[in-house]
């Protein structure tokens, strides 16, 4: 009867011991459980090792730049409508103030660089200078032209713009550096289109998103942690300073997980 007893006692032990699951194990689990949080996706391009094929083959007739590590800074300008407000503008429109800010960038940035330009304003959303050799005068002249009006089709601009910079990493074959800055004041007409965009930005290539919110505060769509270096201003300086921050930060900031 004893040898009973004592197997029973030890069958006992060995149930309640199975019961107890450590809970570190139980954490992971809860986390695993949790992929509705997070939009469905490859591991991000930066992640994916031997699997990078960014900016893939150029056409023949593209032609290959000697030049092939220069870094890259598309900047996309919202000129609609909502600029004209003088809110966060120190007495003057938040365009007029944004173009002096963009201005000061420009003169910050290296004259090895290469860099483009759109924007969306009263004229409509299209590319204002092509990403090339850097050329201050040029882009200074561009950005005074500049007048508020219409929509915010932020979807569009940053297709375009990744176009573009793929474009220029198949000349540079993928070498350099590649830097996509966006500046504006409201919410985009075309959300879905824009969270695509950046979605395939993300997933697809090492190009940095940079974005300054102007007068937003920390409400807008661009701003996903590790996803979207996102700055936001208030008034003059803090813009000039997210802009600057760029030249900065844009070498150490990487991608991570895109969330809705």
């Amino acid at each position: 009867m004893n040898k009973y007893t004592a197997l029973i006692s030890t069958l006992a032990t060995l149930v309640a011991l199975s019961g107890c699951e450590d809970p570190n194990k139980s954490t992971q689990k809860t986390y695993e459980s949790r992929p509705s949080m997070l939009v469905k996706k490859q591991a991000t391009y930066a992640m994916r090792g031997a699997d990078q094929s960014w900016p893939g083959t150029a056409n023949a007739d593209l032609g290959l730049e000697k030049e092939n590590t220069r870094k890259n800074y598309y900047l996309i300008f919202d000129g609609s409508g909502s600029m004209a407000d003088t809110r966060c503008g120190g007495g003057d429109s938040r365009i007029n103030v944004a173009k002096r800010a963009v201005n000061e960038f420009i003169r910050t940035v290296p004259e090895d660089s290469n860099m483009g330009l759109a924007a969306f304003d009263n004229s409509g959303q299209f590319e204002r200078s092509k990403l090339k050799e850097f050329d201050k005068n040029e882009l200074t002249r561009i950005i005074g032209r500049l007048k508020s009006g219409g929509g915010t089709p932020l979807g569009d601009a940053i297709s375009q713009a990744y176009q573009q910079l793929t474009l220029q990493g198949q000349k540079q074959q993928g070498y350099g550096e590649y830097n996509l800055i966006v500046i504006t004041d409201g919410a985009a007409n075309d959300t879905k289109k824009m969270n695509d965009a950046v979605r395939l930005i993300v997933n697809n290539s090492p190009i940095n998103i940079h974005t300054i919110g102007f007068c937003l505060g920390s409400d807008h769509a661009l701003n996903q942690p590790s996803i979207v270096n996102y700055k936001s201003a208030n008034n003059a300086a803090e813009l000039v300073s997210g802009l600057k921050s760029v030249l900065a930060e844009a070498g150490d900031f990487s991608a991570d997980t895109f969330e809705d």
